[in-house]
C-alpha cells in the first residue's frame, strides 16, 4: 500500500491538543506536536475517538515521529487495555534519536510492532499485518 492508495480509505482528521490524527478504514496516522509531555490524561480523547471509530475493527496505529516529544512508555499498558482494537503499532522515524526512542517504547507494547524510515513502508507493514490477522 502506498500513501496514495491509503487516501482512498480516508475517514476523517482529528485536531487534538496533543496533535493531528488521520483516521482511515483500518489505520490511524498520528503526529504529536513538538515538545509535548504525553500522559494518559491527554491521550484519553484520542482513545475515545478511536473506540467510537474502531471498536469492532482491527486497526494499526502509525506514529509519524516527525517531532520530538516525551512520554512514559509504561502508559502503553493502560492504552492496550482501553484500546484492544489496536492490533499493531508502527513508528516512522526520521533520525537516530527518534529510532532509539521508538525502540524503547516498543518494549512496552504487547502487539506486533515495527520501526520504519518511510510512511510507505509503515503502510505496507500495516496492510500485511491486517491481512495476516484476517487469515487467522
Amino acid at each position: 500500500m502506498s500513501t496514495d492508495s491509503l487516501e482512498k480509505t480516508y475517514l476523517t482528521t482529528h485536531e487534538l491538543a496533543i496533535g493531528t490524527f488521520r483516521f482511515y478504514e483500518q489505520v490511524v496516522v498520528g503526529q504529536v506536536r513538538e515538545g509535548l509531555q504525553i500522559s494518559m490524561d491527554n491521550v484519553l480523547p484520542l482513545l475515545a475517538l478511536s473506540w467510537e471509530a474502531y471498536r469492532d475493527t482491527s486497526v494499526v496505529y502509525i506514529s509519524d515521529r516527525k517531532y520530538s516529544y516525551s512520554l512514559d512508555p509504561t502508559m502503553y499498558y493502560e492504552v492496550q487495555k482501553l484500546a484492544p482494537h489496536i492490533t499493531g503499532y508502527a513508528w516512522v522515524v526520521y533520525n537516530e534519536i527518534n529510532r532509539k526512542t521508538a525502540e524503547l517504547e516498543a518494549r512496552f507494547l504487547q502487539c506486533p510492532k515495527a520501526i520504519h524510515h518511510t510512511m510507505d513502508n509503515a503502510l505496507q507493514w500495516s496492510v500485511n499485518l491486517l491481512q495476516n490477522e484476517g487469515q487467522s
